[in-house]
């Protein structure tokens, strides 16, 4: 019987500390052996200077610079790294992000936009961005990689962008406001009052906001990513609706699950964003959660989506078979300062599960 050969680590994970945001660098090759670097979000603008900047020191090149949406703690890192020094349009291979405001001229060479944002014009003086800017990032687009490669994306839909451009002004507050970090004082009250995770796993996961009634979230670009030997689940912030019914149409189900390596959970590990209906067409055991535990206005991760990673009702059918992993780029005490105690040790007593912190590179196991 021929025996499975090892398979080749080329792809590395790094789940930057981005505070209550998300900033994350894949670094893999292409199937010609080439080097490829993905930088996905900037986190808040504080990240650049604390983590982002020396990390991107290491790279050469930046093949495709992501920005899922526009909330502060996705795009103020970015702004600060295309403003400073170390930016280099030359080393920028690709954007990838949904702009309503910037539009290439048919025909021309010129580059029109309105009102346009702050990052928007940093690319447009400094970003050499006509050729490496084409178009949207949605449902049924297939964005260009090389060989080796292959990415599914599941947000946001045509009709959720459409709605997000009409309503520019309204979602785009926060943004304009670049919002700055305000520090959490005291200790939060604890979460484990909210119940025992099996029993929370089981309540009520309808999210507090519909898909159009929430464009920010549910304009959040999410993929799967397949490299030759890592398949990685980004799901941004992205709304959990809207990504159970692009998962549907493309097939999966509890008889057909999407299988990959990893899943970076969306929005930190709000309630709002997990559900179980997702968690059952998934096949992974490694979780990740990006974020220090929150700010003065949003707190993260809660209980109940830990919950559900671990006791969602396709997996407790299966009898919990192998070990689930949670990560934390953060330690857990630091977490807990600003979210709150969100899980005991009477919670690994069932489940088959472990809780890892202070986690930032994710490979091949």
């Amino acid at each position: 019987m021929k025996e499975d050969l090892p398979v080749t680590k080329k792809t590395k994970v790094s789940i930057l500390k981005a505070y209550h945001g998300d900033c994350i660098i894949i670094q893999t090759k292409d199937q010609a052996g080439n080097d490829f670097n993905i930088v996905i979000d900037g986190g808040t603008s504080k990240t650049f200077d604390s983590a982002l900047k020396q990390s991107l020191k290491k790279l050469a090149v930046i093949d495709v610079l992501l920005l899922t949406h526009i909330d502060s703690d996705h795009i103020g890192g970015l702004i600060k790294f295309v403003k400073s020094a170390s930016f280099n349009a030359d080393k920028i291979g690709k954007y990838w992000f949904n702009s309503k405001n910037i539009k290439f001229i048919s025909g021309g060479d010129s580059i029109s936009y309105e009102q346009a944002k702050s990052f928007e014009e940093l690319l447009i003086e400094k970003g050499a961005i006509k050729d490496k800017w084409s178009e949207d990032i949605y449902l049924g687009k297939t964005p260009l990689l090389p060989e080796g490669f292959k990415i599914e994306i599941l947000s946001p839909t045509i009709e959720v962008l459409t709605k997000l451009k009409v309503h520019w002004p309204e979602v785009s507050k926060e943004y304009k406001q670049k919002l700055k970090d305000i520090t959490i004082s005291g200790i939060k009250p604890s979460q484990i009052s909210r119940g025992k995770l099996v029993d929370l796993a089981l309540s009520d996961d309808t999210p507090q906001k519909a898909i159009l009634a929430d464009l920010a979230n549910s304009s959040s670009i999410a993929f799967v990513l397949r490299t030759s030997d890592l398949s990685i689940l980004l799901l941004g912030d992205s709304h959990p609706c809207l990504i159970h019914q692009s998962m549907k149409s493309a097939g999966y189900s509890t008889e057909n699950k999407l299988k990959v390596d990893i899943v970076k959970v969306s929005h930190h590990g709000s309630k709002n964003n997990t559900t179980n209906a997702i968690l059952d067409m998934i096949e992974c055991n490694r979780f990740i959660i990006s974020t220090n535990g929150g700010n003065s206005r949003h707190t993260h991760p809660d209980r109940e989506t830990i919950a559900r990673i671990i006791h969602h009702p396709e997996r407790i059918r299966l009898s919990y078979p192998s070990t689930r992993k949670i990560y934390l780029n953060y330690p857990l005490s630091t977490v807990e300062e600003k979210a709150g105690k969100f899980i005991d040790k009477d919670d690994f007593l069932t489940g088959n599960w472990e809780l890892i912190d202070r986690t930032n590179v994710l490979e091949h196991e």
